[in-house]
């Protein structure tokens, strides 16, 4: 009898078990954990790993979904120039790895930026202060081999569109000086759950220290300076990282950095995917034009006429 009554709590528990869903938190440091869950109060989360059981407090916790992050499969599409998707989620060192080969140096006679591919042909995106103005541009990218990394020099590079109003710039790498380097282009981003709190980290050239991370969360998505919308982060951008991709818990990019306090720490700001999509979706009219090149598209000021006073006339 003792033993039917074992095999019955033990059923139980097994049934039990099954009916606990799994989920998969991304925690503040950028690791990753999947497991049942057993318990989520306010105080945290418990997890069971299988083999051990975890409690994770929820100041810790930076993105909780629930389903296996091995069942989350990476949906992209292509869509002109550049692809929009969802990728898996991973730990920022394994992000890194994963996208960190898509970060480029842009580089000019007054300075240097940042930038990222978009495509296998060549385009790149970066800041419009970064190429104000300028017309010889030299891209660095960094190639991996058996042996670490190696610089690779790009000259031959042309810009096709320029939104200053929107600090946006599109460049490309000549096709005939690319030749057989396999370039990794990124993935922009259709989140639409990003948001306060999540996860951020940038990758970059701040200084001109070549290819550094930096990681944080989203202070705001809705920032406005001005009539323009940023999104506010943590995360350290400095002087050099203008340009590069700002990638979220899956390494899609959601921002494109673009300045930094010099003055504050902790307080960065980016423009949000939308806009860098709006950019190329119609990049038509921003076209470069080699006789004006510190502006993409001009402005005119709208006609003004003053009002002319009426005069009263004297009874």
């Amino acid at each position: 009898m003792q033993k039917f009554f074992i095999l019955i709590l033990l059923l139980a528990l097994s049934l039990n078990a099954e009916e606990k869903k799994r989920a998969t938190a991304t925690l503040e440091n950028g690791s990753i954990i999947t497991g049942t869950v057993l318990r989520q109060n306010s105080e945290g989360v418990v997890f069971d790993l299988g083999y051990d059981a975890i409690h994770v407090p929820k100041k810790k916790i930076l993105d909780l979904k629930f389903g296996d992050a091995n069942e989350v499969k990476s949906k992209t599409r292509k869509e002109d120039i550049y692809s929009v998707g969802r990728l898996k989620p991973g730990a920022v060192k394994t992000l890194v790895d994963r996208h960190g080969d898509s970060v480029v140096m842009v580089k000019t006679v007054s300075g240097l930026g940042s930038g990222f591919f978009i495509s296998e042909k060549g385009h790149i995106i970066t800041n419009y202060h970064v190429v104000e103005r300028e017309k010889q541009i030299t891209i660095h990218v960094y190639n991996k081999t058996s042996a670490g990394y190696e610089k690779k020099e790009f000259k031959k590079v042309r810009i096709i569109a320029l939104q200053p109003v929107r600090d946006l710039a599109l460049l490309k790498i000549d096709e005939s000086e690319l030749k057989d380097f396999k370039i990794k282009p990124t993935v922009l981003s259709n989140d639409k759950e990003f948001g306060v709190g999540n996860l951020i980290f940038a990758v970059g050239n701040p200084l001109g220290l070549e290819r550094s991370v930096s990681q944080g969360i989203v202070s705001s998505t809705t920032r406005a300076i001005g009539y323009l919308r940023f999104i506010q982060t943590d995360a350290a951008i400095n002087p050099g990282n203008s340009g590069g991709p700002l990638f979220n818990n899956r390494g899609e990019v959601v921002g494109v950095a673009c300045a930094g306090s010099t003055a504050f720490d902790g307080l960065a700001f980016g423009i949000p995917v939308t806009d860098l999509i709006d950019f190329l979706k119609n990049r038509e009219t921003y076209l470069y034009d080699p006789s004006m090149p510190q502006n993409g598209v001009k402005y005119l000021k709208p006609p003004y006429t003053p009002l002319k006073k009426s005069k009263k006339k004297d009874k």
